[in-house]
């Protein structure tokens, strides 16, 4: 893999498109490449991408500086763990004592990404990226840990690469998250923001075990429509990380239906921010809330 190279100047101007798209709720001017719960992926160039630039919040710009280096030192850990990851480089756009993050990464062909090639092949537990998957989340700890759903990497034939580390995984002694998640919980209005914060911090225990992030990549093979990969995929993690307490389709489905009830109340939420920041306050609202099941923008 080469380094991305974005100057600042590409950037001012995919961020200017940004906001426009934002006060329009029109994506027509960009190239979407992803749709997460909490980000955008955007291609750039906007014709012919080679860069992937993951839009973070809006952060103060000391919010941002520790953003950076607990991205940076996130990334070094999982290398640690043995796993590779795309070269990631944190950008930003400031604008008075506001700053938008964009995480710069070299775009990656499009069929190595998990779901895609899940999706062009025949199921098959013993498919050397799952092989490898089931062993990348076996090196799961409490305290570091990765989104390791399919569509979070890239499988060349050889080598698996993470692709996304916008929200690192990672706990401290106390057993809290290492980033800061007011800039992220700015989606949400101020009265909804500690509810908000304690429910994603039980989602994020699910991601504490090597398990757990099995469970939770079975689960998510539902929202990209791979249920025929759901039987050969438990049969892989199972054989890695729980021979003594198999995984089953029947709990997958239950974290997949938490889900849908999860975030589309955060989406309902969300909106209610926005009205009051372009009803009331007469702002535009700096986040796209996106619906990743079906890659709607609501």
């Amino acid at each position: 893999m080469t380094q991305a190279v974005m100057h600042h100047d590409e950037l001012l101007v995919l961020h200017n498109l940004v906001e426009r798209s934002l006060e329009r709720r029109d994506l027509s001017a960009l190239n979407v490449l992803g749709l997460g719960e909490m980000s955008i992926a955007l291609g750039w160039p906007i014709d012919d991408p080679t860069i992937v630039c993951k839009r973070t919040p809006v952060f103060t710009a000391a919010q941002f500086a520790v953003y950076k280096k607990v991205v940076s030192q996130y990334v070094a850990d999982v290398e640690q763990l043995g796993i590779s990851v795309v070269d990631t480089i944190p950008m930003c756009i400031e604008n008075d004592d506001q700053v938008t993050g964009y995480l710069v990464q070299e775009k990656l062909p499009s069929d190595t990404l998990g779901h895609h090639l899940l999706a062009s092949t025949a199921p098959d537990s013993e498919h050397p990226f799952l092989l490898a998957l089931g062993s990348a989340i076996s090196t799961v700890t409490e305290r570091l840990s990765i989104d390791a759903q399919v569509s979070n990497w890239s499988w060349d034939g050889s080598t698996l690469t993470l692709i996304d580390v916008g929200t690192p995984f990672a706990w401290d002694a106390s057993g809290d998250v290492v980033f800061d998640m007011g800039p992220f919980a700015a989606m949400i209005s101020k009265p909804f923001r500690p509810i908000v914060r304690n429910d994603l911090t039980k989602v994020l225990r699910r991601w504490q075990t090597p398990r757990g992030v099995a469970v939770d990549i079975v689960a998510n093979l539902h929202r990209v429509n791979l249920e025929n990969w759901i039987a050969p995929s438990i049969e892989a993690f199972n054989q890695a990380v729980s021979p003594e307490e198999p995984i089953t389709a029947t709990e997958a489905r239950v974290i997949f239906d938490e889900d849908l009830k999860t975030f589309p109340r955060l989406k309902k939420l969300q909106q209610i921010e926005r009205t009051w920041q372009t009803k009331v306050r007469r702002k535009t609202y700096p986040f796209f809330i996106q619906n990743s099941f079906d890659g709607s923008i609501i």
